[in-house]
């Protein structure tokens, strides 16, 4: 009567149930483990797990029984980092879809005897599929938050992220970090004979150029606010923020957009303002910020379409010279 009822006991719940011997062979195997893996007792009854399922071996759920058999020691196998250890089924359409449940696995010794190792198998799936969705969206949140709407490039958030990043980081390591503030030429006069449209369309083309013209993947062009863009570039001294400059400024006049209101030709072109510091203790991004504008209003003065580099310890003078 109390084995009946024990069995009866095991089918009502839940969660899947496996019980096995000293040798690791099963003596016990509830509804719900019949429901999930499409297998009665009476197919597994006095077989190994390893024998029903062959990805078992080699895994830590064949490590955690034989750590309880052999150690008497238990073990927790969580879904996130032991994803789908067991064939089982979520939902009954999920083996035609090749899609498997995502278990938490319980491994405990017991010394009643015939039974040496009891299995408890919860479904997570639904909670690993939530979270999954959950990181999906934080993640597309975080990186709306960080994108300038109109250009798809970052905005002045991701700017100062990233220039405080690269900062602390410089001056961890005493590394040159330079930074390029990147300003088109006469836009205001661009707008008012073309129209916001077509400046939205500028502002949209420029931006892609520059960010496709890096050098390295993990560098982003910001908009730092109206038609001016900034670069942080880490690990990049003046000679070489110099050269990426002038490289950037010679792609954006090579994009040959008309631009019959302005002052320097009649193509959109830029004006890019460079430094480059070793960051000390005492110093901030904004000692960097500081001294690329003043190096871009020096572009500015000098004619536009051109490239000044503006050091901490040396005035404004032309990126190439």
């Amino acid at each position: 009567m109390e084995s009946d009822f024990g069995a009866q006991l095991l089918d009502h719940l839940q969660s899947g149930v496996i019980l096995l011997d000293d040798r690791g062979r099963i003596l016990a195997w509830n509804q719900w483990m019949a429901r999930h893996s499409r297998l009665t007792l009476s197919e597994v009854s006095a077989k190994r797990l390893d024998e029903l399922f062959p990805e078992v071996r080699h895994t830590r759920l064949e490590d955690a029984i034989e750590q309880a058999l052999r150690f008497r020691l238990s073990s927790m196998l969580a879904p996130g980092l032991n994803a789908a250890i067991l064939p089982l089924d979520h939902q009954p359409g999920d083996r035609r879809l090749a899609r498997r449940m995502q278990p938490l696995v319980y491994v405990t010794p017991m010394r009643h005897e015939p039974y040496a190792c009891l299995i408890q198998i919860q479904d997570m799936t639904a909670t690993v599929r939530r979270e999954h969705r959950l990181r999906a969206q934080s993640t597309q949140l975080i990186a709306t938050t960080y994108r300038d709407a109109l250009t798809g490039v970052g905005n002045r958030r991701r700017l100062d992220h990233d220039l405080a990043v690269a900062f602390s980081t410089a001056q961890k390591n005493r590394s040159s970090l330079a930074l390029l503030m990147i300003d088109i030429d006469d836009f205001k006069a661009y707008n008012d004979s073309l129209g916001h449209l077509k400046g939205d369309d500028c502002l949209i083309l420029v931006a892609k150029a520059l960010q496709e013209g890096l050098r390295l993947r993990g560098d982003c062009v910001s908009r730092y606010g109206g038609e001016e863009f900034a670069l942080p570039l880490p690990e990049t001294d003046r000679d070489m923020a110099c050269a990426i400059a002038e490289r950037l400024r010679l792609l954006i006049e090579g994009l040959d957009l008309p631009h019959a209101a302005s002052r320097v030709g009649t193509r959109v072109t830029v004006s890019i303002g460079v430094t480059a510091m070793i960051p000390g203790p005492e110093q901030s991004p904004s000692d960097l910020l500081g001294l690329a504008d003043r190096a871009l209003y020096r572009a500015k003065d000098a004619g536009r379409n051109c490239c000044f580099f503006n050091g901490p310890e040396r005035d404004a003078l032309p990126a190439w010279s």
